[in-house]
């Protein structure tokens, strides 16, 4: 959705075209520009200086991982002009030293959800919980970690994506989102995309998606 947006637009369309969608799959491009345009517009004048630092771990890649796996082009903090203290724009998916991490020292943290299914000393929340260096940081200290939807595994959910985006945005930039609830937005995302414009099964897709692990997304995590 970041590098090869217009390859995935092309196969939206080929399979528009196949399934006789042209018009959906138009109406999905244009929702998904529309929503990046909005995310871009609310931040990009935020001067570097006043960008809270921010970092993401326990990032799903062919299975769930721990704290030190990262993405330094996530999508969401990329969409928001974020302050990724781990961004590189070479690098996909990937394992940081914890010494990095320590140096990083992230205001605040965002740990992907799927690391609670190991659930045992290899999940990011346990280590965030036990490991002592860790709790040095000063996100740790001040309670700032929050639970967010994974999105890629074997494939991506771009809803998922976008529902991240808005939420680093809210804690990111308060100021710049205190007109977006996030609740109706990422119902609003799931009920476009997933639930045919059908409000209520979206607010039941969204219920699904937030409920999914045992530590529910977007909320702040015991650490």
């Amino acid at each position: 959705m970041v590098n090869n947006r217009d390859e995935m637009y092309q196969s939206l369309r080929i399979m528009g075209e196949v399934m006789g969608k042209e018009e959906r799959a138009e109406e999905v491009i244009s929702f998904f520009d529309a929503s990046i345009a909005d995310l871009n517009e609310r931040t990009r004048e935020v001067a570097e200086e006043n960008k809270t630092t921010c970092y993401v771990g326990g990032i799903a890649r062919s299975g769930p991982h721990g704290f030190q796996s990262t993405e330094p082009s996530y999508p969401p903090f990329l969409f928001t002009n974020a302050n990724n203290v781990a961004y590189n724009s070479n690098l996909s998916t990937v394992e940081v030293s914890r010494e990095s991490i320590l140096g990083w020292d992230p205001e605040i943290i965002f740990v992907d959800l799927s690391t609670v299914q190991l659930e045992d000393q290899s999940s990011a929340l346990y280590q965030l919980r036990h490991d002592e260096s860790y709790q040095q940081l000063s996100a740790v200290k001040s309670g700032e970690v929050y639970g967010v939807l994974p999105y890629n595994w074997y494939t991506q959910n771009h809803g998922s994506v976008l529902a991240d985006a808005y939420f680093a945005g809210k804690l990111l930039y308060p100021d710049k989102f205190e007109d977006v609830d996030l609740e109706e937005k990422t119902i609003e995302i799931y009920t476009f995309l997933v639930a045919g414009g059908d409000e209520q099964k979206g607010r039941e897709v969204y219920e699904n998606m937030i409920n999914v692990f045992s530590v529910p997304a977007f909320t702040k995590m015991d650490v």
